[in-house]
């Protein structure tokens, strides 16, 4: 009984045509029966995004692990006092990546990165988000509709934020998932059009479904391959040349 966990991220055709590497980046930690998990996209634009993006997921589900190790209930505390302590733990994580451009003569803009995050057990928690890419949380019952954690853009379309924008605290945005989960599913911008439904309002069904039932038997290793070779897919590529990154959680008991 327990979360598994299951990830992948695919280098975009654009940026294999440009020689640039991926920037997306995952990371996950299941401690007891918690999930810790982030999906980064580094901005394309950027020197350093795919750094950013690495450092920004490895670092904040270390520190949500090891706090979650010390028994603090995340899924258990007040909105406010939730955002309290992401605020502190991801401006602990920015202030390592000031310290690391500051290292490599560079600016923290050069390492611009999105973050879209759960913190979960099977019985609900909480998602948190700054910028693009998006969040599904499916209930177990199968009656209720999936919650979602919706892109942030700005005025125009390939616009977002960053967790290395000054402005920053003021797009972290939460979203409590209160009841009984079946899978979690993280995704960067670049899976989007082809894991989500037109309206966004769910998963779309005729991709999901198949991985799924595949994910549900699969072992980790056979999994993450299987995830791996639909995100580098000639018919992905086709829909978008942008990264793409997934990451799905499956409780099961």
């Amino acid at each position: 009984m327990g979360w598994h966990v299951f990830a992948a991220s695919a280098t975009g055709s654009s940026h294999v045509e440009t020689g640039l590497p991926c920037q997306d980046a995952f990371a996950y930690e299941v401690v007891g029966k918690v999930l810790c998990a982030v999906v980064c996209d580094g901005a394309g634009s950027t020197v350093s995004g795919d750094r950013g993006a690495q450092h920004v997921a490895q670092r904040v589900v270390q520190e949500l692990a090891e706090r979650t190790r010390q028994n603090m209930v995340f899924i258990a505390l007040p909105t406010d006092e939730l955002k309290r302590e992401l605020l502190a733990l991801i401006t602990q994580v920015r202030s390592e990546l000031q310290a690391q451009a500051e290292a490599a003569g560079a600016n923290l803009a050069d390492y611009a990165t999105t973050l879209v995050g759960v913190i979960a057990t099977s019985k609900g928690g909480w998602m948190f988000h700054i910028g693009d890419g998006l969040a599904v949380a499916e209930p177990r019952a199968g009656d209720r509709s999936s919650l979602v954690s919706l892109p942030e853009n700005g005025e125009y379309a390939n616009e977002t934020y960053f967790v290395t924008c000054e402005e920053w605290q003021e797009h972290l945005r939460l979203q409590v998932i209160d009841e009984p989960l079946q899978t979690l599913a993280l995704m960067s911008d670049g899976a989007m059009p082809f894991v989500m439904d037109r309206g966004l309002t769910g998963l779309f069904r005729p991709f999901f479904d198949p991985v799924e039932r595949f994910l549900n038997t699969a072992t980790q290793a056979a999994g993450n391959r299987a995830l791996a070779g639909v995100l580098d897919d000639p018919r992905t590529h086709a829909i978008t040349s942008d990264d793409k990154t997934l990451l799905i959680a499956q409780w099961r008991k």
